[in-house]
Parts: structure tokens; sequence; C-alpha cells
């Protein structure tokens, strides 16, 4: 996998603000592991090297790729839930709904670890890029092949969804990252679908990017807890998982949050749903809100550990490439 590079700005002030952001964390006196994150990868684009995840047998075709790949998600969930948590995303699940389900290494985990649990998956259909399932076919999980986008239309127009069951108390959220549409539509569908007190799984790319950043303060704002993490099996340095526990839908900040997403996708929405612009993210949360120091404080507490895990991953990864190169 090549080495990650912040997106293009859509225009000048997204790209000084997001410019700020980064300059405002290496700042801080509790961003050391940042700091050092971002000085070794100055160093390998001075170098002109692009690191590589640890060396892995080739990967196999049909139906093996797909188990190896659903495997590799099971082990990160697992890692997840190491703990007697109470608070763990198997124990408090009773029907989830896997946005991304492929193929489906996270709701096999909930599958096998909680005998109660009933779940829906949407995946991309194989024709439009999607890669196919690795849950054995179960009374207990219903896999839709559905274009995400499509979806969340046809729901902002209709109020209906095409699964049995519409109110979930888990959400995972495992769609393309790196495109904003995606995430919006996501999120806006798990708002949309989840019950009072449950609990979000978002996969996300560098917390110390915009988009990422006005996320995390708007889930923080809505869930009593948040966590993050990057477990060692994901074989890359810029993916973390952020977990909301105990989201409260009868609150004013849960509604804002609710109507500003349904207001953002009715102005990215039409033909083609496009990526939304730097000022329609306010939205999401405002920049001077990010910008606060309660926020930058949030941001460093939590990204910490994130950044450990990234810096440990690049490392090892660079150093190997540079030994293989000597």
């Amino acid at each position: 996998m090549s080495f990650p590079s912040s997106k293009p700005a859509p225009d000048a002030a997204a790209g000084a603000e997001a410019l700020w952001l980064t300059e405002a964390l290496l700042g801080r006196r509790d961003c050391d592991t940042f700091r050092k994150l971002e000085d070794l990868r100055h160093h390998i684009r001075v170098m002109g090297i692009t690191p590589r995840p640890r060396p892995r047998p080739p990967s196999p075709a049909g139906h093996e790729r797909l188990t190896r790949c659903a495997d590799v998600m099971y082990q990160v969930f697992e890692s997840m839930h190491q703990d007697s948590d109470p608070y763990s995303f198997a124990r408090r699940t009773g029907w989830f709904l896997d946005i991304g389900s492929n193929p489906g290494g996270f709701a096999r985990y909930l599958l096998e670890h909680s005998p109660r649990a009933r779940g829906v998956g949407v995946t991309l259909p194989v024709d439009e890029g999607g890669i196919g399932r690795a849950v054995p076919p179960s009374d207990r999980f219903e896999l839709r092949e559905l274009n995400l986008l499509d979806l969340v239309s046809r729901y902002m127009t209709s109020g209906t969804l095409p699964f049995t069951r519409t109110i979930f108390d888990s959400i995972i959220l495992d769609a393309d990252k790196s495109s904003p549409r995606i995430l919006i539509a996501q999120l806006l569908l798990a708002l949309s679908t989840i019950h009072d007190g449950g609990q979000i799984l978002l996969t996300l790319s560098c917390i110390e990017r915009p988009l990422a950043a006005r996320i995390l303060i708007a889930f923080s704002k809505v869930a009593d807890y948040i966590s993050l993490s990057t477990p060692s099996q994901v074989q890359t340095w810029d993916i973390f998982y952020i977990h909301a526990q105990t989201i409260r839908v009868n609150t004013p900040a849960y509604r804002k949050l609710k109507d500003n997403l349904e207001r953002l996708w009715n102005q990215i929405h039409s033909t083609h749903t496009r990526d939304p612009k730097w000022h329609e993210e306010d939205l999401i949360t405002p920049w001077e809100e990010v910008m606060k120091k309660s926020s930058m404080d949030l941001i460093a507490k939590l990204g910490n550990p994130v950044w450990e895990t990234q810096l440990t991953a690049l490392h090892r990864a660079f150093e190997a490439d540079v030994n293989q190169t000597d």
C-alpha cells in the first residue's frame, strides 16, 4: 500500500484551514507522538521511499480471497474486544446494521460472539465493485447488495428501507472511508436508524484531517462515550475506528446533527451525488467549533494512542523497505 498523502483541498481556504489544524497539533506539548509521526512521514517523502506493509503471501483468488479478507476484519474486531469490557460491541448487540459488509468479518464476529444477535448487511453489487460475501447464509443475517448512495436517496424520498428491520442498537460503518459523499451517506443512514442508547463504529482516515475532526467532534456531542482504536492487524497506517457509545437520540444535539446531515445531503445530492464543499461541511461541525481549545484537547487526547500505533506500523514498514534496498 502506498504512503498516504493528504487529499487535495477543494479551495485555498480549505487548504489553509487544513494546514492550521496540522500546525496546531504539532505545536501542542501533548502531541509529541504526532510530531514524530509527521517527522517520519516527511523523512520518507524526502527520501522518495514508498513504505509497504510487511510481506504477505500472494493473494488467493475467488472464495479463498474473500475468506482471508473476512478473517482479517474478524481479527480486527477481536482485538478490540480482548478485555471483559461490559460496553464492548458484541455484548451490547441485539440487532446490528453493517454498512460496507464486504466480505463480512465484522458481521461474522458478532454472530459468533453474541448468540442473540441478528443483523442486516449492505454491500455493493459485485458488478459495481463489491467483492462478495464470506458470511455463511443464516436466518440471523440478511445481506443486501445495494448501492449506498441510491439507498440513502430512496430513503430520503420515501422514508422506507428494504430491510426486515429498520432500527438497530449497533451500527458498523465500514464503506469507502476516502469518499466524503459516502461518509455523509453512512452517517445519515446511521443516525436515522440507531436506537436510543445504541452504538456506532465508524472507519475513518487520519484524525488530523479536517473532515475526520469534524465527525469526531459531532459524535462527542451525541454520545456518552467516544473511543478510538487502530488495531495492529490493519495493514495500513492511516485507518482508525471511532466507537461512539450510548447515543442519545432524544437530545437537541442529536436532532440538530441529524437535521443538518439531511440538509447537507439535499445540498450535495442531485443526479450524481457530489462531495461536500468546505463551507458545507460546517453542517457536520462548524470549523470555529473544531478550533476551540476544548475540541483540540479532545482530538489530542483521543488521537495519541492512534498516532502511536500508526507510528509503530510506519516505522516497521520503513525499516523493511530500507533493509530491502540495502
